[in-house]
């Protein structure tokens, strides 16, 4: 073993020593990631949180009134035990995965090891909560694509607030462990990104290793994707420096996260970020200030870091009693913010929902020589009264096209019957239904495919 490093190691110092020009990559830089989204891609995501009923998912999807520019990846929080209970959460996401499966966006599934405590040891130790893992596996399994995993949260927060208590050194490293392994014995490693979430108001120990080995990281075969969580300013604003008298920053600890994953050749996704303390308002002024202080200053952070690929937002207006200080962070408040938020995200480098099917990575199998279904987006779009929906075929059969709110709740049937092979379209008249973010999804035999459309009424 301590021979083959050595020749590892002088292998790469040949490398080197002959090759001056060409920069060295690591066998980790060079792995092709699960649902990496290519070099200068990052994916548009969005989370859902729906504190006080303030509409917050349905309120962002309206907000960028734009069908083109619509989140690709949605998150899904839920806890093992939790509070509620295992039944009602399994039961949530079920329904998550039926919403992902209707729409076409990607799954984010976030999974809290916590119920009144932290549950990391418990799962790490014992067999007292695998049922519920299993029947998450069983669940995941049945969806059937490609999806993200987020375990544990944010890892190495500590104190009240933090993951029930905040988790355990090493012993959530066997708990991270003894996870994955239960996706890959049910065959799920190749369809599942695993990502490992940090937020630097977290100690600075996330890298931490010693004889007892790794306090926090579970393992380069362990890990997709590493994880940014940022909400304030004070995370990635490039104006701040590293470390000040009194040490490092929270700054410089989301800097020498993104280092770590550079490192390991891992791309980032920032499972949770949300403009805290901004207070969006209608007010124009307000929204303009908002927009200099946290978002132009958040856009700066991907724009100079290539290796986050992908963010999620949670567009919400958080709780005072449970998040003081939080403020509202809905974009649809503010006109402005609003208006250049669609702006930034119709830049290229942004992967929206419109873009998940053509990219070929939502599905795990299919052959190019299976049945088809060409779903085209409607028009007009955004519209009021009625529009075209139009698709091909290449095969006949029982055709169904269905409409389904921003949920991924069934409103309306449109198409539902037997259709020979060929080029088809409806007229869809909105009728009564509200403004809104729908999709609408055809499905003949095992094809299917989904597209969103934008009811704009006055």
């Amino acid at each position: 073993m301590h021979l083959q490093k050595a020749i590892k190691m002088n292998y790469k110092t040949f490398l080197l020593f002959l090759l001056p020009a060409f920069i060295y990559l690591s066998p980790a830089k060079s792995q092709n990631i699960l649902l990496d989204p290519g070099n200068g891609r990052c994916y548009h995501g969005v989370q859902y949180m729906d504190y006080e009923n303030d509409n917050s998912l349905s309120g962002y999807l309206g907000a960028l009134n734009d069908s083109t520019i619509q989140p690709a990846v949605r998150g899904f929080f839920m806890s093992i035990p939790g509070v509620r209970g295992p039944d009602n959460s399994l039961a949530g996401l079920q329904d998550f995965f039926h919403a992902a499966a209707t729409i076409g966006f990607i799954p984010e599934l976030s999974l809290f090891l916590v119920g009144q405590t932290a549950t990391d040891s418990i799962i790490a130790a014992t067999d007292q909560l695998d049922w519920i893992i299993d029947s998450v596996i069983t669940i995941s399994k049945g969806y059937g694509r490609r999806m993200f995993l987020r375990i544990g949260g944010e890892f190495n927060g500590a104190g009240e607030g933090w993951n029930g208590g905040g988790y355990h050194p090493y012993i959530f490293v066997s708990m991270f462990r003894k996870i994955v392994d239960r996706f890959e014995a049910r065959g799920l490693r190749d369809s599942v990104a695993v990502n490992w979430c940090y937020e630097p108001d977290a100690p600075n120990d996330f890298d931490s290793v010693d004889a007892k080995g790794y306090r926090w990281y579970p393992g380069d075969e362990y890990v997709d994707w590493f994880g940014l969580d940022v909400f304030d300013a004070g995370h990635f604003d490039q104006s701040l420096p590293d470390s000040d008298r009194r040490g490092i920053t929270r700054k410089g600890k989301s800097e020498r996260f993104l280092a770590m994953a550079r490192a390991k050749g891992k791309p980032v996704f920032m499972s949770e970020t949300s403009a805290k303390g901004i207070n969006i308002s209608a007010d124009n002024q307000d929204g303009m200030d908002d927009w200099n202080n946290w978002f132009a200053k958040f856009w700066q952070f991907i724009e100079i870091h290539p290796e986050i690929k992908g963010f999620a937002y949670i567009n919400a207006n958080w709780p005072a009693g449970a998040y003081p200080g939080w403020g509202d962070a809905r974009i649809q408040n503010s006109q402005y913010v609003t208006s250049k938020y669609g702006e930034e995200m119709r830049k290229l480098k942004y992967v929206h929902l419109n873009q998940v099917h053509s990219t070929g990575i939502e599905a795990i199998s299919s052959g190019l020589g299976d049945p088809f279904v060409v779903l085209y987006p409607n028009y007009p779009n955004p519209f009021q009264g009625t529009t075209v929906i139009r698709w091909d075929s290449n095969t006949g059969g029982h055709t169904r096209l269905d409409l389904f709110d921003s949920l991924g709740i069934r409103v309306k049937s449109l198409v539902d019957c037997r259709q020979p092979a060929g080029c088809h379209e409806v007229f869809f008249d909105s009728g009564k239904l509200s403004s809104g973010v729908y999709y609408y999804q055809i499905q003949i035999g095992p094809s299917r495919a989904a597209q969103p459309m934008i009811i704009r009424k006055n």
